[in-house]
């Protein structure tokens, strides 16, 4: 939870790749004796994707204004393994390797957690600029790049700016 710029609160354990190499050891130092997992991956590329993939399936979260339950919905966990597919079909043409179990990964962890609040959803429910862009904005970019057609995105992306949008 954020308490101000540049500050806040961790309230549970937390897990961090980072590149291997000295910046990425040093930050694995920095975080010793804390309640963050960090260590380095020898394909920093992947683990970002899966986490971007993971990150983009809880759009839905923000779009509804629900928690994590919503993935328990049949419906929206289909729509929700859209998200993730496309996400997963960019990652493959930057170069990542990702596994196909990758989408019943993610929505598992969903409802196993049901009243988890993703940062997105947070950010839309305080009123706080989201980061709509890096989360989903992105796998509609690098897909058209690649010639990948992104619609599920494109649509939540669209969604949530225009929540942002003032009436009258």
């Amino acid at each position: 939870m954020r308490t101000a710029p540049g500050r806040a609160i961790q309230h549970r354990r937390g897990r961090l790749r980072v590149p291997e190499g000295a910046m990425g050891a040093g930050f694995v130092a920095l975080f010793a004796n804390t309640g963050i997992d960090v260590s380095e991956s020898p394909d920093f590329q992947t683990e970002a994707w899966k986490k971007l993939c993971l990150n983009a399936a809880g759009a839905f979260s923000a779009v509804l204004l629900k928690p994590a339950v919503i993935a328990r919905h049949a419906g929206v966990a289909r729509l929700m393994g859209r998200l993730i597919s496309e996400g997963v079909e960019v990652a493959r043409a930057e170069g990542a390797v990702i596994d196909d179990a990758l989408q019943d990964a993610i929505l598992d962890g969903y409802r196993a957690n049901p009243a988890g609040v993703n940062s997105l959803h947070a950010d839309r429910l305080a009123g706080r600029a989201m980061e709509i862009d890096a989360r989903n904005g992105v796998i509609v970019r690098l897909g058209r790049k690649h010639g990948i057609p992104t619609p599920m995105n494109e649509m939540v992306v669209a969604l949530l700016e225009a929540s942002l949008m003032g009436v009258g």
